[in-house]
Parts: C-alpha cells; structure tokens; sequence
C-alpha cells in the first residue's frame, strides 16, 4: 500500500486519437486502459452508460469489483458530490489561477477519493499501469497533486483542422441512445487553443511530460507506442500489433471514450485525411486564423492541399 499507483495520463483535447492509442496501449501485458476515469462518477455512477466490455456499468463485474473495494459499495460514495467538486476545479476558467499557484485548488477530500479510485482499479485489475484517457489538462494536474498516485503526461494533439471536422461529424453514442456532443468549428477551435496552450504549464515536470502527435502515432505507430510506454516505464511485452501497421483490438473494461471502443479486431492504421477536402477551403481558413498561434508549436502547417477524400479507418 505504500508504492503509489503508476498511472499514464493522456492529456489533449477530444477527437485527437486517445481512445485508440489507450486502447492499443491496453494492449500490453501489466497494463490496464481505464477509458475516461474522470466520468466514472457521471456516466458510470449515476447515469450507468455501457462499458467497454458491453454490459452497463452497473452490471459490469470490473467496475462492481472496483466500487466495492474503493468505497465499500456504491452507497459508500456521494457520486453527484463528487463530480460536482471535480467540474467545480477543472472548468478552463480556474487555470488561469492553476498556473499561477502551480497546483489546483483541489479540496482533501477529492483528492483522497481519487486516489482511493484508482487504487482499487490498479489492484482489481492486477496491472502495474493505469491508462487514463480522460484528456482534459486540467484534470490531469489535479490527478498529478494526489499523493497516492505516480502520475505521467502524454500530451496527444492533431491537427486542428482535423478535430474540428470531426467535432461537426455526427457519431452515434455506444448504446444507441443518441449523438455524441458535436461542435461549432468556433468552439472547437477555441477549445483547442486554450487546452493545448496550457497542458505544457500544467505538467510543469518536464520528465513527467511528453508531447505525441497523433499524425507520428498513425505514421509510425509501433515506434510511437513502445516510446510511449517505456516513457511509462513499461517494457511493452504483449502489444497488440500483429503486423508493422495492423493491431488487434479487443473490448476492455473502458468507462468512457469514443463509441469505437466497443469495436475488436484487427484494425489497420492509417492517417484519416479525410478533413483535408471534406472542410471547405472557407472553413479551414477559419479554424487555421483560430489556431495559428499554436500551428508551429506542433508543426503543423498554415496551409494545406487538399488531399483525398477518405473514410474514418481507425478509432479516435
């Protein structure tokens, strides 16, 4: 109980390819993809979505375990309470204040009930790491202030132009209920700007903070993932790769994430390009006027051909 519980945070913002890079890394032995942890209390709890596996969460085996053993039971816990507190600290308008004061204003009691949660995934899941895709930077510096738990960052970004087509694209949700959220070209490039801009100040630990590009993932994903997971400190046996480019995906016990999650299989990995004529010349000028303080930082381009038109091949 004294070792603190490793766990590799990927930070970014959404539609960048972190419910298929934590899947791929689920992959390897003595590692465990959670899927977004920070809704557990919300989509979990008290809304009780599918998990990864298929069943709701309140019929899920993993996840009845994990209560159990965190708080007891799901009556040992305030799940509104805690997810109150938790939007109450991450929302974008306290980072600000996060830089400032190098840590979050996070309450004792959060912070205790975080690290109690992932304790009990760690042990009923019997792996040394812990993959949390939950994205939001802010969330990940909270989770970086719990005393019991050793956390790394994995800051995914993609071309902006890229999330904000899939942002307008509808998606159905995993079970069939709806749409996922979509969003105004605006709004998510904004929201790319801002996260993107401040993840690096959030993860101050330069040895605890590493940037990946999802278009470096999707061009070189063998590379990219065995120096992702030795920046983990994992060895990366028993990775789900059956061929340079191919993995093999299969369903885990993921809380949250991208409808794709439900998917097995094997899945071949290549670039979604499909943004690059699908978005109108207009509308990438918009989110390129949006974004361009950050576009060297990542190296991406001011201006980019238009290129052919392809369907989604992989998870994001």
């Amino acid at each position: 109980m004294n070792e603190r519980v490793r766990v590799l945070y990927v930070a970014g913002t959404g539609r960048s390819g972190s419910t298929l890079l934590a899947r791929i890394l689920g992959r390897a032995d003595g590692v465990f993809a959670a899927g977004e942890l920070r809704y557990v209390w919300q989509r979990g709890l008290l809304e009780d979505r599918v998990c990864g596996c298929g069943e709701p969460f309140s019929r899920c085996p993993f996840w009845s375990e994990v209560v159990d053993r965190a708080f007891g039971g799901r009556r040992g816990v305030d799940a509104a309470g805690v997810a109150a507190a938790q939007r109450a600290v991450t929302r974008l308008r306290h980072v600000p204040a996060m830089l400032a004061r190098h840590r979050p204003s996070a309450p004792g009691h959060l912070l205790d009930t975080l690290g109690r949660l992932y304790r009990a995934v760690a042990d009923a899941s019997g792996c040394d790491l812990v993959v949390d895709s939950s994205k939001l930077p802010s969330y990940g510096c909270v989770l970086g202030h719990v005393p019991d738990l050793d956390v790394r960052a994995v800051h995914l970004v993609r071309d902006p132009r890229g999330t904000a087509y899939s942002w307008s694209r509808m998606k159905p949700l995993a079970d069939g209920s709806g749409d996922m959220q979509r969003m105004s070209l605006l709004k998510s490039s904004s929201l790319w700007l801002a996260w993107n801009a401040s993840a690096p100040g959030l993860f101050r630990d330069a040895a605890r903070y590493r940037v990946v590009r999802y278009e470096d993932l999707v061009a070189r994903p063998r590379d990219v993932v065995d120096q992702i997971l030795a920046f983990a400190g994992h060895n990366g046996d028993g990775t789900a790769f059956v061929g340079e480019r191919t993995v093999a995906l299969e369903r885990s016990h993921t809380v949250a994430g991208n409808p794709n999650r439900l998917q097995s299989g094997p899945v071949e990995l290549r670039a979604d390009e499909a943004w690059t004529r699908a978005l109108g010349r207009p509308q990438r000028a918009l989110v390129t006027a949006l974004t361009t303080p950050l576009l060297g930082r990542f190296d991406y381009p001011l201006l980019v051909k238009d290129g052919p038109l392809r369907d989604l091949t992989v998870p994001q």
